[in-house]
């Protein structure tokens, strides 16, 4: 897997490397140097426009009861595309732009969920159906799963009347006169 990501990343940097060559051969090389910094801004500035409109439609959805996968998975691929078109270079101002999209953007999102909840790293962060405190088949007692964790934060479902909370306590009644600013029972306020 290391050798991989080291031929990755050789990979990587020869492509925008050959991208700089290129383009500064073509326009000069204040000017693509330059324009390293105009992506990196023009990507902020898109994230923010992008960004909140993408939260006014999470907003939307949880307003109307639906679930907003549809609207995490667009948000998590623009902050990979912003985070892309902040790293100096075409080509991953080029990948970053593309995340931008309404269509890519949302297949690379959901791609990205799918990924986050197949890896170990991100179990303790999100709840797919499994993870450190079990499965959603695992929760039920009743369901007979094999391997069934208890898991602390689940509502218990069998709840009985005796069951339900019961707070005593001891009451006194006091006058609105103990209780008022400036009173301190020697006659002064």
């Amino acid at each position: 897997m290391g050798l991989v990501i080291i031929l990755c990343l050789l990979i990587w940097g020869w492509a925008e490397m050959s991208a700089f060559i290129y383009i500064g051969s073509e326009i000069g090389g204040l000017l693509t140097l330059l324009g390293v910094f105009v992506t990196a801004i023009f990507g902020i500035a898109l994230l923010k426009r992008q960004g909140l409109s993408v939260l006014s439609r999470i907003q939307a959805d949880l307003a109307k009861g639906r679930a907003p996968v549809t609207s995490i998975a667009d948000s998590i691929s623009m902050v990979v595309g912003g985070a892309l078109m902040l790293i100096p270079g075409y080509v991953t101002d080029g990948i970053g732009l593309l995340l931008f999209l309404p269509g890519i953007r949302t297949l690379a999102g959901v791609y990205l969920l799918q990924w986050m909840a197949r890896s170990k790293r991100f179990t303790g962060f999100t709840n797919f159906g499994s993870g450190p405190f079990g499965n959603a088949a695992s929760d039920n007692p009743a369901s007979g799963a094999a391997g069934h964790q208890h898991n602390p934060f689940a509502k218990q479902q069998h709840k009985t009347r005796d069951d339900d909370d019961i707070i005593e306590g001891e009451f006194e009644e006091r006058s609105d006169r103990d209780h008022q600013i400036g009173d301190n029972k020697g006659g002064k306020p």
